[in-house]
């Protein structure tokens, strides 16, 4: 396995805020956050649309344990470059909270994390649509 090289931010002599870092200086040293992930590496070559290779996957932050709907937290955004697709951050701007988890994913597979957690959601909490 190739060792990653590469020196983080604070690696460099940078800080944010004022706060210590956790134990493992990751988002999943905050209490109740949970963080997990899927990655798909398929076979080598040349892309050939629709069979390959693939390069794929994603990620998903839980931002606390109990039911994210019913109990929303405050949030915020940055957008560094404009290229990426978002699902929620009319949301996040109008009312500075989420009611879901967040996934981060490559922009064409956007639509269908974005499907899945609502699935999810929708499972969880029955009574989402019940203003229909």
């Amino acid at each position: 396995m190739k060792e990653n090289k590469r020196k983080r931010f604070r690696d460099l002599g940078f800080t944010i805020g004022d706060l210590e870092t956790g134990k493992r200086n990751s988002i999943s040293d905050v209490p109740g956050v949970k963080v997990g992930y899927c990655t798909i590496i398929k076979g080598n070559g040349k892309l050939i649309p629709g069979e390959g290779p693939i390069r794929t996957g994603v990620t998903v932050i839980m931002p606390h344990e109990g039911n994210i709907y019913r109990e929303k937290v405050q949030a915020s955004s940055f957008i560094l470059n404009g290229y990426g697709k978002t699902t929620g951050l009319v949301q996040v701007k109008e009312l500075g909270n989420i009611e879901s988890y967040i996934g981060l994913t490559n922009t064409l597979n956007v639509p269908l994390v974005t499907d899945a957690l609502i699935d999810y959601h929708i499972k969880e909490n029955p009574n989402i649509w019940s203003w229909f």
